[in-house]
């Protein structure tokens, strides 16, 4: 590769590390240009890094105070915000998102911070006094060294959403970031030191699955990981997790459903259901990309929504006039493509996108793709079936509630699901049916650190937010503390009298 290109390595322990592994190419998905690579951990490289952060917990991080550990938390949490702009410029240029919205997702990192920041010093055990002769106390420990798998869509969201509570309960966290998207990762860790958290607390690798993210979960320092990703890359990470006998959480997306209900007001909806499908160039786990709407307001709602999507622009990821940027990589357009011709082929009709988008000389080599509006799908059409992450979105008429909740759990899936009305018998009834993990009523991807997130059936298994994500990063240990003196079961073996 050219000598040029800006190179990447590792964020741990050490202040630098000599190259092991592949390097990799990082691509600018707005310009098809090459214009950085990174090394790809391999299990050397690996190894210096958990090890590094191995030794920083047991020297260093064990025995920082928790409400200290919360001080930093804060300031990195505030050292983040005052590079948000640098932040930002990185992520749209790795992997195409609007700058808003990568500035938004800095904006999270901090708030899940900051959440679990006010934790920290509020990780309780419990006492057991049912032996009149002995107490039972159980405390909740950290692993040590926690790791964690991110996709690309959600670099900096994802690593706070990871990185907070590891570090609120007391872990130094390992972050394997994606190979195609991983530079703010990088910074963001750099970032955790210049706000004053020891080297090695906050670590950062990159590389693919079968390379960098097997020998990170199968690392003997490893105590747990939280995986966000795909399903086939999900079944490597399983595999080699129950081969070291390891605890995993997993969110791997989903094929969401969202119900609109007979008094649904349609000016209302039809921009949020655009938006939960496009932002981010619809590569979103959350994407609403099933709307079941009733029968008789079909036409009516398909109409607005083609009308209104091809108003929307994707473009240059940094102009204001954008409204959508690009996709991640070449692949992933010919994926996309391939998928909603699939769809027309099988009965589906395309009211408005379903091409790659030309949006301009200097973007004329981007992975840019329509927003895209499916109609007349019907529940065995693959666009209705297949987690397409891209701007895709598909239209299904129903006639009653029981029939829309059957189909509405007919997939594997179970990541959210959406339901819009105001007939509060009717979301009730809904709510208690939907087979997923989180159910939004009149909203859509309000992810919070308080509330526990992920998935039913193969959207995941475990939480991450709230109290759930913090006996996920602790294990409990439990100390029995006998009162008064022993007895001596033996003890005419041993010359005693035997107790009573």
């Amino acid at each position: 590769m050219s000598e040029h290109l800006l190179r990447f390595e590792a964020v741990g322990a050490a202040e630098s590390y000599t190259g092991r592994g592949e390097l990799l190419p990082l691509e600018n998905p707005a310009t098809g240009a090459t214009y950085a690579e990174v090394r790809e951990a391999d299990e050397e490289l690996v190894d210096q890094v958990v090890t590094g952060a191995a030794d920083t917990y047991r020297n260093t991080w064990s025995e920082v105070e928790p409400l200290e550990r919360a001080r930093l938390m804060l300031r990195w949490a505030d050292v983040l915000m005052d590079h948000q702009g640098e932040l930002a410029d990185i992520e749209s240029t790795d992997v195409g998102h609007l700058h808003r919205e990568s500035a938004a997702d800095v904006g999270a990192a901090a708030r899940w911070l900051r959440y679990f920041a006010g934790v920290a010093d509020k990780i309780e055990g419990q006492s057991v006094t049912a032996h009149p002769d002995r107490s039972a106390f159980v405390t909740r420990e950290p692993y040590g060294v926690v790791a964690g798998v991110n996709s690309f869509n959600g670099n900096l969201l994802m690593f706070g959403m990871k990185a907070a509570p590891a570090l609120a309960t007391g872990n130094c966290f390992v972050l394997k970031a994606p190979e195609l998207g991983p530079l703010s990762s990088f910074r963001a860790a750099e970032l955790a030191v210049e706000a004053g958290i020891p080297r090695g607390v906050v670590s950062v690798v990159s590389g693919r699955g079968h390379v960098t993210g097997a020998a990170l979960v199968a690392h003997p320092e490893v105590g747990m990981t939280m995986f966000t990703g795909g399903l086939n890359g999900a079944r490597g990470v399983i595999e080699t997790s129950a081969a070291h006998v390891k605890p995993l959480t997993l969110e791997l997306g989903g094929k969401n459903a969202v119900i609109l209900l007979d008094d649904v007001d349609l000016d209302r909806i039809v921009p949020h259901l655009l938006h939960s499908n496009f932002v981010k160039c619809g590569q979103s786990c959350a994407a609403g990309s099933r709307v079941f709407v009733p029968r008789r307001l079909a036409d009516e709602l398909t109409g607005r929504m083609a009308a209104a999507t091809r108003r929307i622009k994707p473009g240059d990821p940094f102009e204001h006039s954008s409204d959508m940027g690009a996709l991640i990589s070449e692949q992933q357009v010919a994926r996309v493509e391939d998928l909603v011709r699939r769809a027309v082929d099988g009965g589906a009709t395309m009211l408005a996108g379903g091409r790659r988008a030309h949006t301009g000389p200097a973007t004329a080599k981007g992975h840019f793709f329509e927003p895209t509006v499916l109609a007349d799908l019907d529940d065995d059409n693959i666009g209705a079936r297949e987690e397409i992450f891209g701007p895709v979105v598909g239209v299904l008429a129903y006639d009653s509630l029981d029939e829309v909740v059957a189909r509405a759990n007919g997939l594997d899936f179970g990541l959210t699901a959406q339901v819009w009305g105001d007939d509060t018998g009717a979301i009730h009834h809904l709510t208690r049916g939907l087979e997923a993990g989180t159910v939004w009523v009149n909203t859509y991807r309000s992810v919070h650190p308080s509330a526990p997130y992920g998935g039913f059936k193969r959207s995941g298994y475990g939480r991450e937010n709230g109290a759930e994500v913090l006996r996920t990063y602790t294990r409990a240990r439990t100390t029995v503390w006998s009162h008064g003196a022993a007895s001596h079961p033996y003890g005419d073996l041993l010359g005693a009298p035997a107790a009573s």
